[in-house]
């Protein structure tokens, strides 16, 4: 059932058996979980069925520190959540990514790679991908066999899968018709009602100004990797009282990847590069996708003491060095806002910006509608690097307010001279390589120093790390079944919860956590 928190409930909402804050990738996946288990299900959703400008405008606040985009722009308070722009990129996490490694403070999970395996299959069935297959041999027969660097002893050619996936059109009417999971939409959650350990309630203050309260048995913040510790934060007047916050660490390690266009790789014979183009399992059947990409292999990552990276290609037709210009990229993110494959609206930044060169805009475009896929010499690369889990990144509470009174966030984030000086070291290999291969080499697109690497990358809006994962409740903020230290009846779920991040998009991870946690709370339930 839909209903709608500004119309109310007609009557005193019932008390569930489960309350989920937010109706994302994270909430929805654990709700379809437990929709066979009979229980009472409540998921909330701060905005509509669509993105609404006004509900939107509650996902301000402000970065200091490294540039970083408008924060209304890196997240969706709609039905889906950011799946509603999601370029759908999904691939599990390496086993390297779970462990300690102490040359990029990442202190490791609780659990290996081998415990979540079951999840993301079932991910896979969610997010609507192909079977959960990443043997780059499995797929050859889709993507064709040619790739550069086979069996270099530097990097491996890898999988992603890849299929665009709106939740929120995929699972309404799933939801309209669930006689056991109520979804609320315009629901904005102002805090976490807590009376000692056990969270009694929510606290519902819409923009209409109606206020209600949700209890629950238990409670699951769904909310997204900035959401989730906001709301915890402001569910109490000092950092003591906050849910979780024993170790002062709500709100600390927030880490994103980092994305950056290094340079062009300039083949000695023209090549196609068809397996790194994603192409559909099925087609013609609306399957989903897969593509490869280039990683480090584990050996090289401990060898060398580096972070995970995957490099891949762009497009043909964007070879041209026009790509690389702040003018095309703001023109880039318009369109993407346009076909509602970036948060749409405040458009007037990316428009000042592209205007300034017009004739640079004309080239991209030509290029855009000209050139198509082929054999060529020049293939502009990106690459996808994790950043370490660093203790000063954090998410905070600013002193200005939104609409509903409650305190906007306030983010500190800085790239660290070893994430710049591990990019580097990464795609100077990478250029070794295809050297030593005889299969060409890396034409830089800046000065390969720490200032020209600072301004050229750009965050990839992946919120990680800012509830992190912890046994002990002194080193994190949830235990290894995502409950909430301190407390008896409280969960957080979402990529918050990452120790670590890996280089992978973190969606597939994700709907794997919140599988998981619907295991956890089914045999909970059954007590």
């Amino acid at each position: 059932m839909i209903l709608d928190a500004e119309k109310g409930f007609g009557h005193e909402p019932p008390r569930y058996d489960l309350c989920i804050v937010g109706a994302g990738a994270a909430g929805i996946s654990l709700a379809l979980e437990l929709e066979a288990t009979g229980l009472r299900v409540c998921l909330l959703e701060a905005g509509g069925a669509v993105y609404e400008a006004e509900t939107q405008r509650l996902f301000g606040g402000e970065v200091v520190g490294q540039r970083y985009p408008m924060l209304r722009d890196t997240r969706v308070g709609a039905l889906g959540g950011s799946t509603t722009v999601w370029a759908g990129w999904c691939r599990p996490l390496e086993a390297l990514d779970f462990e300690p490694r102490d040359w990029c403070d990442a202190g490791g999970w609780p659990f290996g790679l081998d415990e979540l395996r079951p999840y993301y299959t079932r991910a896979h069935e969610i997010c609507g991908l192909a079977a959960y297959d990443y043997d780059p041999e499995h797929w050859v027969g889709v993507l064709g066999a040619a790739r550069i660097l086979p069996g270099d002893p530097a990097f491996a050619n890898e999988i992603f899968h890849i299929q665009v996936q709106d939740f929120g059109q995929r699972y309404r009417e799933w939801l309209e018709r669930s006689k056991n999971v109520d979804l609320v939409l315009h629901a904005p959650v102002t805090r976490v009602r807590m009376e000692g350990s056990a969270c009694t309630a929510v606290e519902i203050r819409t923009l209409g100004g109606y206020e209600l309260a949700i209890g629950a048995d238990r409670f699951v913040l769904a909310a997204g990797g900035i959401e989730n510790p906001r709301l915890l934060l402001l569910s109490a007047d000092q950092p003591a009282g906050v849910p979780g916050n024993a170790g002062g660490l709500v709100g600390r390690y927030f880490t994103d990847h980092a994305f950056v266009d290094p340079g062009t790789l300039v083949l000695r014979a023209p090549d196609s590069l068809s397996f790194y183009r994603a192409r559909p399992v099925a087609p013609g059947r609306g399957a989903s996708s897969v593509r490869g990409v280039l990683s480090l292999r584990r050996e090289v990552a401990e060898r060398e003491r580096l972070m995970h990276a995957a490099l891949y290609f762009h497009p043909r037709y964007e070879a041209h060095r026009v790509f690389d210009t702040a003018e095309v990229k703001a023109w880039l993110t318009l369109w993407n806002k346009l076909k509602q494959r970036a948060v749409p609206g405040a458009p007037w930044p990316y428009v000042r910006e592209a205007i300034r060169a017009p004739h640079r805009l004309a080239v991209a475009l030509a290029r855009k509608l000209a050139v198509r896929h082929g054999p060529a010499r020049r293939w502009r690369m990106r690459g996808a690097f994790e950043t370490g889990s660093r203790y000063d990144n954090r998410v905070t509470l600013s002193n200005e307010r939104d609409r509903l009174g409650r305190r906007r966030v306030l983010i500190e984030w800085q790239i660290g001279e070893a994430d710049v000086e591990n990019m580097r070291r990464v795609t100077r290999i990478f250029d070794q390589a295809v050297r030593k291969a005889g299969v060409g080499h890396l034409e830089r697109a800046f000065p390969d120093t720490p200032a020209g690497w600072q301004q050229a990358l750009e965050p990839a809006k992946h919120h990680m790390g800012t509830t992190r994962m912890h046994v002990a409740s002194p080193l994190g903020v949830v235990d290894e079944n995502s409950r909430v230290h301190g407390t008896s009846n409280l969960y957080v779920t979402g990529s918050s919860v990452f120790p670590s991040g890996g280089f992978a998009n973190p969606t597939l991870t994700i709907v794997a956590l919140a599988a998981r946690l619907g295991d956890h709370l089914k045999r909970v339930a059954r007590g």
